[in-house]
């Protein structure tokens, strides 16, 4: 067995983001963008590469939904529509409510990071597993299936009622594990939804660094993993 942090040795449960943490949703939304533009013959702007496009119109679809969860509580697939309906009128494609539908159907197809399964199998064994998620109980509980592992909690913005950064669906999904927040690990891709809230809660934080970059330096995380499977080998 690896030697474990101190801290980690007391974990009796470990709380996950989803999308970008176990799911590849960058990978998959860029994939479904693509195959929608090809569908729908829609020319790319003069001067503009394929991938260029794809990763700009990604993080416009980002930013645009940022910007609507702050705001009143809606579903997510009513912010992810309108969130792409904004990204395809910024880059000026012809892409409408059809378009924008089957973009955010596709979020509950998209697979899990390769290292997932394997990984949570192992985890299981040692800790509770639960998952806080911006979005909807009926997509989550699609994506949950392609992981092969049962969670004992799944916390989505649906039940909250509020989307991270909010300490609400933290708090819930505590409340629900009934366990002090030093017993709990939440372990997160982004940064800005997850580590701030989690790490001022009292969670013990772990950034999965996936193949990011950059991050804020503070919080500084209580233990940094490039995936999983270094995650996990801290319970082998």
């Amino acid at each position: 067995m690896s030697a474990r942090p101190a801290w980690l040795r007391e974990i009796e449960a470990i709380t996950f983001d989803c999308y970008g943490t176990l799911i590849d949703w960058e990978g998959g939304a860029k994939k479904t963008l693509g195959k929608l533009l090809e569908k729908s013959g829609v020319a790319l702007p003069g001067g503009v590469e394929r991938e260029e496009l794809l990763e700009r119109f990604f993080q416009a679809w980002e930013r645009a939904q940022w910007e609507r969860i702050q705001q009143s509580y809606a579903r997510y697939r009513a912010i992810a529509h309108e969130a792409f309906c904004e990204a395809a009128a910024a880059e000026q494609l012809s892409l409408g409510a059809a378009e924008a539908n089957a973009f955010t159907d596709s979020i509950a197809t998209s697979k899990p990071f390769p290292d997932v399964p394997a990984a949570l199998r192992i985890l299981k064994r040692e800790v509770k597993l639960g998952i806080i998620s911006n979005i909807d109980d009926d997509i989550l509980a699609a994506s949950v299936k392609l992981m092969g592992v049962e969670f004992d909690l799944l916390m989505t913005a649906e039940q909250a009622r509020a989307y991270k950064p909010s300490a609400v669906p933290f708090e819930r999904a505590r409340a629900k594990l009934g366990l002090p927040a030093a017993k709990v690990a939440h372990a997160a891709f982004g940064f800005e939804y997850d580590i701030g809230t989690a790490a001022r809660l009292g969670f013990r934080t772990v950034l999965v660094r996936r193949t990011r970059k950059e991050f804020p330096t503070t919080p500084v995380p209580d233990l940094i993993v490039a995936d999983l499977t270094e995650l996990a080998a801290q319970f082998e």
